[in-house]
């Protein structure tokens, strides 16, 4: 267990959170097209909340300390990363209001699993 603050996980998580977030967009879509699931605003934040939490856990579980800067790094980046994608993509501005409340989801999603994966002990 290093006590040191690791980029390298940080940077291994925000790609965990990325393909999980694909991941669980693709089972969504599916459970779209398939089903009569209606399509919401909701469920966009489920699966970014649900990514980042899952790779802040695991990032904070490796690293043993330090589980909330894990965590709220691991969010900033995702967010980051996602902002950098949609305006390379998308030529339409983004709505600051979805964002900010996006940023919101992935810090609290990001912290909460970030100090979970810390508590729990390891082998």
């Amino acid at each position: 267990m290093s006590k040191s603050f690791q980029i390298s996980l940080i940077l291994k998580g925000i790609l965990l959170a990325s393909v999980l977030a694909m991941v669980f967009s693709l089972v969504f879509g599916a459970l779209l097209s398939y089903t009569s699931l209606p399509e919401s605003n909701l469920s966009i934040n489920i699966i970014f909340g649900t990514s980042v939490f899952i790779a802040a856990f695991i990032t904070a579980f490796q690293a043993g300390t330090r589980g909330l800067y894990y965590g709220l790094s691991i969010g900033i980046g995702f967010i980051l990363l996602v902002l950098i994608l949609s305006s390379v993509f998308w030529s339409d501005t983004p709505s600051w209001l979805k964002m900010f409340e996006k940023t919101i989801v992935a810090l609290v999603s990001g912290g909460v699993g970030g100090i979970i994966g810390v508590i729990i002990p390891q082998p």
